[in-house]
């Protein structure tokens, strides 16, 4: 009932924001960034950082979901401009697709990803805009907001360095992909450990977030490495790409 609640009330705010944008619009379209949704399955993080964006009077409205369901049904009735999704979302890597099938498209922001050669190549590869790395401070979050908007990204020379190596290792259009042997089939489990180490998270995180102990963890760690073939889990990432 709360979360139903919580849909309606984003849907509201998109919609009411979208009404009155287009009355400020000729004072500040320029600096605005419209409508925006933040899709984080944690409360308390979602709607704090909502409340401290609204204090910076640069959007329209601020709209919530907790999954991708609510998402998509705030979507269906406003679709925002920029969609901020917290990293740490069961299945997040999956869920950017299908918020990039919206139209008008939205932009897709992945919100405190590690910055991280693995992490940021495995959101790029799903299709996000840009992201805000964790170690970015709130005074920060709208001026990184602003430049993804305009097509900027800032990011350290290491993870430059790294992007441009995918790009050039990536194959090239209408060249054939390499055939590879077919891997060992994973459990469900270890699909969930996989896409948690793309997405950048530690043992520790990936553990919490599948309520598991740290030494299960590693033990899916091991495993999956060892199905997969890889040595180190940086790889992981790049399988997931070649699989997709």
């Amino acid at each position: 009932m709360n979360q139903a609640r919580q849909t309606l009330e984003a849907n509201a705010e998109l919609s009411k924001g979208r009404d009155n944008n287009d009355g400020k619009r000729g004072l500040i379209a320029a600096q605005q960034l419209c409508t925006m949704l933040i899709l984080s399955d944690i409360r308390f993080f979602r709607e704090g950082l909502a409340e401290l964006l609204r204090r910076e009077d640069k959007f329209a409205a601020i709209g919530l979901a907790a999954n991708i369901d609510e998402a998509l049904a705030a979507a269906a009735h406003a679709v925002p401009r920029i969609i901020l999704i917290d990293v740490a979302l069961a299945d997040g890597l999956s869920v950017v697709p299908r918020l990039r099938n919206l139209s008008p498209q939205p932009q897709i922001v992945a919100l405190a990803l590690a910055e991280t050669e693995t992490a940021v190549i495995a959101w790029a590869e799903a299709g996000v805009s840009g992201y805000v790395p964790r170690s970015a401070a709130l005074g920060e979050l709208v001026s990184l907001l602003e430049g993804i908007m305009r097509g900027e990204q800032a990011c350290s020379g290491n993870i430059a360095a790294g992007l441009l190596r995918w790009i050039s290792q990536s194959p090239r259009r209408g060249e054939p992909h390499a055939v590879t042997a077919e891997p060992t089939p994973l459990t469900v489990r270890e699909e969930q450990v996989v896409r948690l180490i793309s997405a950048g998270l530690s043992n520790k995180e990936i553990a919490r977030q599948l309520k598991i102990g740290v030494g299960t963890t590693k033990s899916h760690v091991h495993n999956v490495l060892g199905k997969l073939e890889l040595k180190r889990r940086g790889q992981v990432a790049r399988w997931i790409h070649a699989s997709s």
